[in-house]
């Protein structure tokens, strides 16, 4: 009876520590609700989490309407063991669903061993809501949010590439993937290979498709006609028409001296009325004569800048002008001084301007002035007998800027050498009519210009008055 009574025991107590062990206790979290970017679908998340002993079988998830207790969905709920908790996702179709809010009941775990309106199944159950016609609008601003929330934290971040940087002591994190040392110092090697390579290649591309400013060789315009007697009106204007340089009256050098000057019109009369600069450029011969030859020529943007002034220059004043023009005798001055040596600095330089025009539209009018009782009076006033006939017509100035002086440090010989480019370019835009003639001045306002058959042509001088002859004849044209 013993051995007996022993097995007995032995038999008994597996099932006493079952029967004594903790029963499972499922609880589940209040479910939020999501919802798909068109509304049509909404997402209940919750988690089941065993808080008691561990289940034994499965058990299931239903979820169904609060009001009507229409089942929607039902799921299998594993079984979980002591401690452990599961999340879980349905999704619930919002097609058949009214526009307003519904309310739905979901449980977990209620059976025979979590009985319904136990004191153990009362955490078993959750209420949500769902609102059809409210899902697009609260599912995005969330979203949105959610995004921003649960972007990760950068030390520098760029929202345009979406790249995200963080620096650690061992190098950095691009987009939470680190970079090494070395891996980072590879990348910038191979970025400024790659831009030093565009950069050779734009070169490439500007010498191909990109033409560089050219000075193009030029003839003056007007004729040389041999039929005309050289001492007759017509002779003599010919002479002189290729000694003009340009539109403005030099510093008297001796009295009685005579000069000529040429103006840019058009058909009102007004100066540089149609026409337009083409091309600049300075030049300047080194200390032993003309051997060499430094050239610049000016870029096609300081061109453009100067001939957006000039075309405005009809509504200014001097002063208007001059801070106008002040920044393109800056870069002028910049370029033309660039290729020249120390050494040749003493030298002047040659400013060439080139002008354009319609031949239909424009003309060229010759001045002789005369420096007589202490100012310039107008001899004669002509337009030249123009060459090949063409649509535009090219003509062009020349002004002489003096080099650097004795005494004359090399700063203040810039700062010089670009006030009278400003002069000179002032000088240039200022508007004259051709009833006006030459600038105001006192003699000029008393006398009218020469006719063709003007007897002074041809007078002798006078003892009360010395005038000489302005006019060379061709055998003095050389000399001139």
């Amino acid at each position: 009876w013993a051995a007996v009574a022993l097995l007995l025991c032995l038999w008994l107590l597996p099932q006493a520590s079952d029967a004594q062990a903790a029963p499972r206790d499922y609880s589940i979290s209040p479910p939020p609700v999501s919802y798909s970017p068109d509304g049509a679908i909404a997402t209940v998340r919750f988690t089941v989490t065993n808080q008691g002993g561990d289940a034994r079988e499965d058990s299931l998830i239903v979820i169904t309407e609060n009001q009507s207790g229409r089942v929607e969905v039902s799921e299998t709920l594993p079984a979980l063991a002591a401690g452990q908790a599961r999340d879980f996702a349905i999704q619930l179709p919002l097609a058949d669903f009214p526009a307003g809010d519904v309310f739905f009941r979901i449980e977990a775990g209620i059976d025979e061993f979590e009985l319904a309106d136990s004191p153990i199944a009362r955490d078993n159950a959750q209420l949500f809501r769902i609102n059809k016609a409210a899902a697009s609008e609260a599912d995005r601003a969330p979203a949105e949010g959610s995004s921003a929330s649960e972007r990760p934290r950068y030390d520098l971040y760029i929202p345009i590439v979406n790249l995200g940087l963080n620096f650690r002591d061992d190098g950095i994190e691009l987009n939470d993937r680190r970079v090494s040392g070395n891996e980072l110092l590879s990348g910038l090697a191979i970025l400024a290979v790659a831009l030093v390579g565009l950069w050779l290649l734009s070169l490439i591309l500007r010498l191909i498709f990109r033409k560089p400013p050219r000075f193009e060789p030029w003839q003056p315009p007007y004729a040389m006609n041999s039929w005309h007697d050289p001492n007759s009106a017509q002779g003599r204007r010919q002479s002189w028409q290729y000694h003009a340089q340009t539109s403005s009256l030099s510093a008297p050098t001796a009295p009685d001296q005579v000069t000529v000057i040429k103006r840019l019109l058009d058909k009102a009369g007004v100066n540089l009325g149609g026409w337009r600069v083409t091309a600049m450029r300075t030049e300047q011969y080194d200390v032993y004569g003309r051997i060499n030859r430094t050239e610049t020529v000016m870029p096609r943007k300081l061109v453009s800048q100067l001939n957006r002034v000039l075309r405005r220059a009809a509504g200014a004043d001097d002063t208007e002008l001059s801070a106008a023009l002040n920044k393109t005798a800056r870069r002028l001055c910049k370029q033309a001084l660039a290729p020249i040596e120390k050494q040749n600095l003493l030298l002047p330089i040659a400013l060439d301007i080139r002008f354009e025009g319609l031949s239909d539209e424009t003309l060229i009018q010759f001045e002789l002035y005369q420096y007589r009782a202490g100012d310039w009076r107008l001899l004669d006033q002509w337009q030249p007998e123009l060459g090949a006939g063409g649509e535009r017509v090219a003509e062009q100035f020349t002004f002489t800027l003096t080099g650097k002086q004795s005494g004359e440090s090399k700063k203040d010989y810039q700062d010089r050498l670009r006030g009278d480019v400003t002069q000179l370019l002032t000088g240039l835009a200022r508007q004259h009519r051709v009833d006006d003639g030459a600038p105001p001045g006192k003699a000029e306002r008393d006398s009218e210009p020469l006719s063709a058959d003007d007897s002074l042509w041809e007078r002798p001088p006078n003892d009360d008055e010395t005038e000489r002859n302005p006019l060379p004849n061709r055998q003095t044209t050389d000399q001139s």
